[in-house]
């Protein structure tokens, strides 16, 4: 279920991904006339989004979510939807649909219900979700530090999202899921450094809260590829 890619430079990953990120909407759009992707955040993903926003696509029936979300403005520096809305959706993705996971009240735990309804109308499942890791075995936001990620890893949870709170200074975060993120075609794992292969390949091992990814890595259900480069 785990197909590995490595690559010589990060350029050569990226535009490998592009091209099958690209792919995989072109033929969801094909076979089912709408696609639907979970994007993640941080500044790796931020150049692939920037290579995707100029690609010839019928982006208007293409939705986009986002595998978590700190909980600030979606105009903040720190919010993902900012960056997406920065780098993908311009230019002629600009006309994708694109469903954020803040909703209006300050507190997390209040806004998880607005959230849910929200994540509703976005087309599951999902054709693609793409996924980071931390040096932690973090993915989305999916802490191994936090008290809250029992309830998002359980498998038998029927919620689409969790908020997740972790130490005094920490942002609260609002996550997908683990149920939610494998309900999806592929999941496509974005790594870079050798340290983070170290991680992955201990990760991939066994499932351990101790490492999130571990459960997106050690299951049957979803086909996971993983891009990694130096």
């Amino acid at each position: 279920m785990i197909r590995d890619y490595k690559f010589d430079s990060r350029d050569a990953l990226l535009r490998h991904l592009l091209q099958d990120v690209m792919t995989g909407l072109s033929s969801a759009l094909e076979s089912r006339g709408q696609a639907s992707m979970l994007l993640s955040g941080g500044t790796s993903p931020g150049a692939l989004y920037r290579m995707m926003s100029d690609q010839d696509i019928a982006w208007d029936r293409i939705w986009f979510g986002l595998s978590d979300e700190r909980w600030v403005a979606p105009d903040h520096p720190d919010s993902n939807e900012n960056l997406v809305r920065q780098t993908l959706l311009t230019g002629r993705a600009a006309a994708a649909n694109f469903i954020g996971l803040k909703s209006t009240p300050d507190d997390i735990a209040a806004g998880q219900a607005e959230t849910e309804q929200r994540l509703l109308d976005l087309p599951r499942p999902f054709d693609i979700v793409l996924l980071g890791m931390g040096l932690d075995g973090h993915s989305a936001s999916l802490f191994p530090d936090s008290a809250d990620v029992a309830a998002a890893l359980d498998n038998d949870s029927k919620a689409l999202c969790q908020p997740v709170r972790r130490g005094a200074g920490e942002i609260p975060r609002m996550t997908m899921t683990c149920k939610a993120l494998l309900q999806s075609r592929e999941i496509k794992l974005l790594i870079f450094g050798a340290e983070k292969w170290q991680i992955y390949q201990q990760a991939r091992a066994a499932k351990s809260t101790a490492q999130p990814v571990s459960f997106i890595l050690n299951q049957q259900k979803t086909p996971v590829s993983v891009y990694w480069a130096a």
